[in-house]
């Protein structure tokens, strides 16, 4: 008998409503688009190297299998480099540009291997327990610098087969290290000679190699404990002797290290002085001779990525969100300068990486109506030249219009939002209207294509005839520090007006029915469609993902614990009211909205515990609920079927409560 993938069997067992509507989008089809990453230029610029993401059927179950693919830089030549049902990925060119390392899981864990351009096998170089998190090149081309986290130890894989596995927490934690692989040095076993190059104790998760080959700088930890694993330090370390240099060492933090061309400098990210989360970062340059520091210039938000020095010296590129789309500056090293530098540029950049003569950027590119695929640009001045076409079959599909609108908020700040119209929208024609609202809080929404693979199925709800607003309220990212500081002891306060602000004018711009109105949203926007619907009954239905509905039980279980607290401006213990008043479940008692709630049971950012609390207590107040459980799902679903199964009872959920449409589970 032939076997049924997961995914099969639920596109077989959708609801009514789904077989009924002649949809492009639905999300079993939206499922399948592939997905584009890693688009590197070879040193010489003329080649790309780029990963490519597709949905597989293996042994009955489907998954997402990632494949490398290289091409000329005009988009000819196209070849697939590898094949097979494991995952290959992060590749990188080697200096020479005759070699492609990358990171592949075909034995087991991720390790890397290389290949040899002229021809042949993806050839092993590691051997690891734990895979590696990610690897670069020395300059020379004779080492590869990789991070990797410890492997269990025989004691403890003994207590674990023995079911002698206590632990102390916290005490114990595995960290991940630097190692050096030395290609020019292979051992009896046939494998480059592996070194240790981390002694301390402490994390690292970012690093880059001195152009001499001599030094690595790397971020790591400010200690050996797990509390401090989000606050780095940066030191440097001679790959020869060992020895250990301290670059930067402040009480709030600094990543990202980067060795300019010439070697005497490093930059670096710097978080203000706060320290605050969703505050703003510099970028900082170190003079290895003299220890002088110089801070760069100001961008208007705050960067986000250091990607690279230019191959003069004499600036770093920087990616940073700039309101719904995304921007790149070129900061002069002196620091009188920040250039913005893809100023003509439409829609969301992301993925921006340099190649290692400084000359050109890989990048992927989108738009609200145009899916992503990779893109080059020289380095010298900005045109985005299209190198891939991973999803040709979507040319030519009708997708929804969505436009940026803007209204002011109840003390006259301005809001923008993006404004999805139903695909057949008449004027003058009301309809329904979901609010969709972004996690966070300093998350953004952005001008990516509305009809991608996602939890909120945006192009099938707007071919159903549905407007959706997707704001960004204050808290935002993209729009500078003080905006993204305006909610700060105020969630569910500012933030709950300015959404209700939108609402309100796109009722008044006659776009949305007052009567056929939902809100849903993950994380952040869990936690205010969940603020929402105890503070307001205009809303016919919720969707509700992995909500914080309580902040004194979410800071003290999650796995970020200065979040909250950053936030808050107090320890729960210091100021239990502001956590208590800004809690959605003390507002249960209003809720009369029927309310769909979905949450990962291996979820430790929002713990699985906070949607059970708002399921248990909205049943027994007798309110519509049903509680969509994903097993194994960390914060948000990953597997195929989960996030397939998200979608799906999103619509179906909407589809229902605003259509009167048949609910499909």
């Amino acid at each position: 008998m032939k076997r049924i993938s997961l995914i099969s069997l639920l596109i077989l067992g959708l609801s009514s409503v789904n077989a009924q509507t002649k949809s492009n989008w639905l999300p079993e089809q939206t499922i399948k688009h592939k997905g584009i990453s890693s688009v590197r230029v070879s040193p010489d610029g003329k080649k790309v190297v780029y990963v490519v993401r597709v949905l597989k059927t293996i042994e009955g179950k489907s998954e997402f299998i990632s494949h490398l693919f290289m091409s000329d830089i005009n988009n000819m030549n196209t070849i697939q480099l590898t094949y097979g049902e494991k995952n290959n990925i992060n590749p990188k060119w080697s200096p020479d540009g005759k070699q492609i390392a990358f990171a592949s899981n075909r034995d087991g864990k991720n390790n890397l291997y290389l290949l040899k351009l002229v021809g042949g096998e993806g050839e092993r170089l590691t051997d690891l327990k734990t895979g590696i998190n990610d690897f670069k090149w020395s300059s020379k081309g004779n080492h590869i610098a990789f991070t990797s986290a410890d492997a269990e130890t025989e004691d403890e894989a003994g207590n674990k087969k023995s079911g002698n596995d206590w632990y102390l927490m916290n005490e114990k934690f595995k960290q991940g290290r630097l190692y050096l692989l030395q290609l020019n040095k292979i051992t009896k076993d046939g494998m480059p000679q592996l070194t240790a190059l981390s002694k301390e104790n402490r994390h690292i998760n970012s690093f880059s190699w001195s152009p001499d080959d001599q030094w690595i700088a790397y971020a790591h930890a400010a200690s050996a404990g797990v509390e401090d694993n989000t606050l780095c330090d940066i030191s440097m370390i001679n790959v020869s002797s060992g020895e250990v240099k301290v670059i930067a060492n402040t009480p709030v933090g600094e990543n990202q290290p980067l060795f300019s061309p010439d070697g005497n400098y490093i930059a670096y990210y710097n978080l203000d002085e706060k320290g605050i989360w969703g505050g703003t970062t510099s970028v900082k340059i170190y003079a290895l001779k003299s220890g002088r520091v110089q801070t760069l210039a100001d961008t208007p938000n705050g960067p986000a990525e250091l990607v690279g020095w230019s191959s003069d010296g004499k600036s770093v590129f920087t990616l940073e969100p700039f309101h719904t789309s995304s921007r790149i500056f070129r900061l002069s090293s002196d620091g009188k300068q920040a250039i913005e530098w893809n100023t003509a540029m439409k829609g969301v950049l992301s993925g921006l990486e340099l190649n290692s003569n400084g000359t050109h950027f890989g990048f992927i590119l989108q738009n609200t109506s145009i899916p992503q695929d990779g893109y080059i640009s020289s380095s010298s001045s900005f045109s985005a030249l299209k190198i891939s076409n991973i999803n040709p079959e979507l040319a030519g599909l009708p997708v929804s219009k969505t436009e940026l609108i803007k209204w002011k908020s109840f003390d006259g700040m301005e809001i923008e939002g993006l404004l999805t119209y139903p695909l057949n929208y008449e004027a003058g024609k009301k309809y329904p209207f979901i609010l969709n609202i972004h996690g966070g809080p300093a998350g953004v929404f952005n001008e990516s294509f509305i009809a991608a693979s996602g939890l909120y199925p945006l192009a099938a709800i707007a071919e159903n005839d549905i407007f959706i607003l997707r704001p960004n309220p204050r808290g935002s990212n993209g729009y500078g520090l003080k905006f993204r500081e305006a909610n700060h002891r105020d969630w569910g306060g500012g933030d709950y007006k300015d959404l209700m602000a939108g609402v309100d004018y796109a009722i008044s711009k006659g776009w949305a029915d007052p009567d056929k109105m939902g809100v849903m949203g993950w994380s952040y926007g869990g936690f205010m469609s969940s603020w929402v619907v105890g503070h307001t009954d205009r809303f016919k239905v919720a969707s509700i993902g992995a909500p914080v509905v309580d902040l004194v039980t979410q800071d003290l279980t999650d796995d970020i614990p200065g979040f909250l607290p950053s936030y808050m401006e107090k320890q729960p213990y210091e100021d239990w009211t502001v956590y208590d008043e800004h809690s959605p479940l003390r507002y249960v008692q209003n809720v009369k909205t029927p309310v769909l709630l979905q949450h990962g049971e291996a979820d430790i950012r929002v713990p699985f515990s906070q949607g059970l609390m708002y399921y248990n207590a909205l049943k027994r107040r007798g309110v519509p609920v049903r509680f969509l459980v994903l097993p194994r799902q960390p914060h948000g679903p990953v597997e195929p079927a989960m996030i397939l199964k998200t979608a799906q009872t999103n619509l179906s959920w909407m589809l229902h409560y605003l259509q009167g449409k048949e609910l499909g589970f």
